[in-house]
Order: C-alpha cells, then structure tokens, then sequence
C-alpha cells in the first residue's frame, strides 16, 4: 500500500493537526474521513494549514530543510 504506515478502512489515520505517521506529511478530506461533507473537509484543511505553517516556522528557526 502507501508509504502511510497506519491505515484504518481505507483512510489515513492523522492526529489532531492533521499530521501522519510521515515527517512533513499532512491529510485531509475525504482520504481521512472517508466521503464526508465540504464542509468537514474545509475545516481539516484550515486545521492541517495552521499545522503546516508552524511546522515549516519552526524548521526556518531551527536551520534545517
């Protein structure tokens, strides 16, 4: 299957800020929900970019790519 090491029903399973099991790899939507509504799916994207801009602040802070 995908590089994702946890799976669960066919989705990939990410913790509250939308993270992976993957450094660096965040989801959303429907391929952690499953068919869900637009507007759960906005919401994880709103959560997962907030997520995604502290990640990448504190890779500039710290020096590394």
């Amino acid at each position: 299957m995908a590089p994702f090491s946890e799976w669960q029903g066919g989705n990939i399973v990410v913790d509250d800020n939308c993270r992976t099991s993957m450094e660096g790899v965040y989801a959303g939507g429907d391929i952690v929900l499953g068919a869900a509504t637009v507007i759960l799916a906005m919401g994880q994207g709103r959560i997962a970019a907030a997520a995604i801009n502290d990640y990448l602040a504190r890779k500039s802070r710290s020096g590394t790519k």
